[in-house]
């Protein structure tokens, strides 16, 4: 036998061994049950998660009147300011506060108005604003309040982010009476969730944390102010917290004759 030939025989030999050791894991194996590892689970979809507040996708002058005449319901609560309508003019120095979230508006008409520079509001200016006209249940006067901007012959809305354009109360209808009571009063308390919370108090906010549900949220509504701390998506602490004093302001001196 060849030397080339002792060097193959005892190469293969070992490599055999092996191979069938390793089959014979491999068979013992198969009778083995598989372990899936786990995942993830997947978030649980709520109740309030099945709504989905109708859009009109309102892009124009034109597609907004189709608003009028009908209701409409707020949906960024104290985020608005609003003005008095009279003689087809909005009289812009009235600022008659932040419209509460779920208020029922009775559109009038829609129109538009240049505004002055230094008017404070959460809708950009533009060359002029678009404004909707409104009554609200049970009173004739009318009032309006921004919606849009126009830029040129470019023209940027808001309506579908601002408004629920059907009745909130029928929309969650599967909330309690209890909950339904406190988002009227615009009350916030023990065992709301955060959409109910926004509902009652607005969606002007800031937390100390990103966890939906689980966080202390602080909220703007109007002339008060609520700190709210979330367990669960449940309301466990409600505070009315007093409004942060502001600073006087010098008085300008008298003029010199």
């Amino acid at each position: 036998m060849k030397t080339w030939q002792k060097l193959a025989i005892l190469i293969l030999i070992p490599a055999a061994v092996l191979a069938i050791g390793i089959w014979r894991i491999n068979v013992a194996r198969s009778g083995e049950a598989v372990v899936v590892p786990q995942t993830n689970q997947e978030p649980t979809v709520t109740q309030d998660d099945t709504v989905m507040p109708r859009k009109l996708y309102i892009d124009s002058l034109q597609s907004a009147r189709a608003l009028v005449g009908k209701p409409i319901w707020i949906q960024a609560g104290y985020e608005l300011s609003y003005f008095p309508y009279a003689s087809h003019r909005v009289d812009l120095a009235q600022n008659l506060g932040v419209l509460p979230s779920a208020q029922r508006l009775d559109i009038q008409d829609i129109v538009t108005q240049k505004v002055p520079a230094a008017l404070a509001d959460r809708i950009a200016h533009g060359d002029k604003q678009a404004f909707v006209v409104f009554t609200m249940p049970g009173s004739d006067k009318q009032y309006a309040t921004a919606v849009g901007f126009f830029q040129g012959t470019d023209s940027t809305w808001y309506c579908d982010t601002l408004f629920y354009y059907d009745d909130p109360h029928q929309m969650y209808h599967f909330w309690s009476a209890k909950i339904w009571q406190a988002i009227d009063q615009h009350q916030p308390i023990a065992g709301m969730n955060e959409l109910q919370t926004q509902m009652a108090v607005g969606v002007v906010e800031q937390s100390d944390s990103s966890e939906y549900g689980n966080r202390t949220v602080d909220y703007d509504a109007g002339p008060k102010h609520w700190q709210v701390t979330f367990e669960n998506d449940k309301a466990t602490q409600v505070q009315q917290q007093q409004p942060t004093p502001q600073p006087a302001q010098p008085q300008p001196a008298a003029p010199t004759s």
